[in-house]
């Protein structure tokens, strides 16, 4: 009864209110709901729901991609910020005149930055040096102060995550979001991507992928298509050096004190990878609350073909982790069978990434010369999507 009360986002909403009947309180839906955010704020979420047409052909059915990257700070991420600062807001952690401080592997930078500028806040985030110029350029556009920090360990106390919190514990006013464990940010997905999702696919979700940073988007919106939708199939995408998908799989774990917090540590999938700002080694608040059904791992070489084969067939431009995630759906929708309704993020828009992905020099230098060396017209001409395993 409750999958087909109805398709409009304020129709979605009134499921999620049936459905968590103990933290309804869903906001910003334009279709049917007052939306009272001032200014660009206004802008976040809502964002449109698209056909992969060259994908839906290849598997048998159809692959939906929710597009985070045209939120204005131009990632998934705007959702997390907005809902951290004003949950802070309403509880008194953060008043006029404060600094937010914020670890981030660059999206949830430039989110936080853009809501700060917006709500007349100052920013300082610390992220790894590694991170596309890009990102780091976006956040000090809107005004952050920006802290580059080395690649280590998070057990290193100058990992980027604890230079931030040591930033705003420094400050009369700092504010330490803490995306990993703040629960403001799954509550954005489960409130408001997931019911948006829900409402311009006419309740018809049989599978949900995503890959893991923070855990957010995939818990959030796991909870809620597994509450309103039982069957639905939600699968994890993890890229090389991850130990998100051992996890899901029951994989070993050991409890560590790090900076004086209790951190549960798991062993990390050989390599590395190119993507930025997903796939851990440790367990988040907010990974810990999904639902999940299995895990697939999908390798740099078939996210960095996926993002060129978007671009060149589908005429969408995104970064490597969402071109992981539609790597995910695919092979989520062979998994399934034809017929069935998978749905992804695209996290970030391509534009983040000029410097890299879609920088020949970069390429090379990283090995990716059978991506560079395949044509257009070799590309259109795959129905059988043959480099993704």
């Amino acid at each position: 009864a409750i999958r087909r009360a109805g398709f409009s986002i304020a129709a979605a909403v009134s499921v999620y209110r049936v459905v968590f009947p103990c933290e309804a309180e869903a906001k910003a839906q334009k279709a049917g709901v007052k939306n009272e955010r001032p200014g660009v704020l206004k802008a976040i979420g809502n964002t449109p729901l698209i056909e992969l047409k060259s994908l839906s052909k290849a598997t048998g059915c159809t692959i939906l991609a929710k597009c985070e990257h045209l939120n204005p700070g131009g990632s998934v991420k705007d959702r997390a910020a907005l809902w951290m600062v004003e949950k802070a807001e309403k509880d008194g952690r953060l008043s006029p005149g404060g600094v937010i401080c914020e670890g981030t592997g660059g999206n949830t930078g430039v989110g936080l930055a853009l809501v700060a500028a917006a709500k007349g806040y100052q920013s300082i985030m610390a992220m790894p040096a590694s991170i596309a110029q890009e990102k780091i350029d976006a956040m000090k556009i809107f005004g952050a102060s920006v802290i580059l920090t080395p690649s280590v360990p998070f057990t290193d106390k100058r990992h980027y995550f604890h230079t931030a919190k040591r930033a705003a514990a420094e400050r009369k006013n700092g504010f330490f979001p803490n995306q990993f464990d703040n629960e403001a940010n799954y509550q954005a997905h489960l409130e408001g991507t997931a019911p948006e999702i829900w409402a311009q696919t006419q309740g018809s979700v049989d599978g949900f992928v995503a890959s893991a940073g923070t855990g957010g988007t995939i818990s959030g919106c796991s909870q809620f298509f597994k509450a309103v939708h039982p069957e639905c199939q939600v699968y994890l995408i993890d890229p090389p050096g991850s130990g998100y998908r051992g996890y899901v799989l029951g994989g070993p774990f050991a409890d560590q004190s790090v900076e004086g917090e209790s951190v549960r540590f798991f062993p990390r999938s050989k390599g590395s990878s190119v993507t930025e700002g997903i796939g851990i080694g440790r367990l988040t608040a907010n990974f810990a609350k999904a639902k999940i059904d299995g895990a697939f791992t999908g390798s740099d070489e078939e996210a960095i073909e996926m993002a060129y084969h978007l671009k060149e067939v589908d005429g969408v431009l995104v970064g490597p982790s969402a071109a992981l995630n539609v790597v995910g759906a695919v092979k989520l929708a062979r998994k399934l069978g034809p017929g069935k309704t998978v749905v992804t993020v695209l996290c970030d828009s391509g534009d983040r990434y000029k410097s890299k992905l879609f920088n020949e020099q970069w390429m090379r230098e990283k090995g990716f010369l059978s991506t560079l060396e395949r044509s257009t017209e070799v590309r259109r001409r795959d129905d059988a999507l043959t480099w993704i395993s």
